[in-house]
């Protein structure tokens, strides 16, 4: 019975430090950009650039979620989403607003440049 204590105190610490959408999201915006290009065009650009982008020899991944005319672009790890982009149509093509998880630290240059070459 004891062992079963501790792992229930084990699994409630790790899923402690797991994070939502939307938390995510309530951390500030890293990036905010416009693009010409139509959303949709900006999105699958973003999947596909993480897809083939690696960190520490592992890819990043990119995973397309929409919502109507909405787009999210999340690369999950274990603490999921690590990244998260949201675009969104607007009259001149779209806007692309980057959130990333951990306030305390950077992401990596590579994974933003996906983001803002994907804007141009």
């Amino acid at each position: 019975m004891r062992f079963f204590g501790v792992l229930a105190l084990l699994s409630a610490a790790l899923l402690g430090g797991c994070s939502s959408v939307a938390e995510t999201r309530e951390n500030p915006p890293i990036l905010q950009l416009s693009s010409a290009h139509k959303a949709k065009d900006v999105a699958e650009c973003i999947r596909d650039g993480w897809q083939g982008t690696t960190v520490l020899g592992a890819g990043i991944g990119g995973i397309l979620q929409a919502s109507g005319d909405r787009y999210t672009i999340l690369a999950p790890d274990a603490q999921s989403p690590l990244h998260l982009v949201d675009v969104i149509p607007n009259k001149g093509g779209s806007s692309i607003r980057y959130h990333f998880y951990r306030t305390w630290q950077s992401p990596l240059e590579r994974v933003t440049d996906v983001v803002r070459s994907c804007a141009k």
